[in-house]
């Protein structure tokens, strides 16, 4: 949490549930917390990361498996950055990686 601001917003895709806007570290927390309590197994690799300015897309691949459903994942998606003063202050994440990039160089 310490790469966090105080205030971050952190925007989850509507896909998924019980997703939307978390505001602050607690509320990030508690979101990220309930969310891995979801599987059984769960990675993320960081396979590529790209600058723009004070934003940075981190490509991301997924595997993970379900822990009620055993199903097993293998996604590969983005979470676009904005930082301040080396924290970041607010995380999107996309599941589709070139609209990201494209967030990314958009003004």
């Amino acid at each position: 949490m310490a790469i966090l601001a105080p205030d971050v917003e952190w925007r989850e895709s509507a896909a998924l549930p019980d997703t939307g806007t978390f505001r602050g570290r607690e509320a990030v927390r508690s979101f990220l917390e309930d969310f891995l309590e979801q599987w059984q197994q769960f990675h993320q690799e960081v396979e590529d990361v790209v600058v723009e300015g004070d934003r940075a897309a981190l490509l991301i691949h997924l595997t993970a498996r379900g822990r009620g459903s055993g199903a097993d994942v293998d996604a590969r998606y983005a979470h676009l950055w904005t930082l301040r003063d080396g924290v970041g202050v607010r995380v999107e994440a996309y599941y589709d990686r070139d609209a990201a990039l494209r967030s990314l160089t958009s003004p």
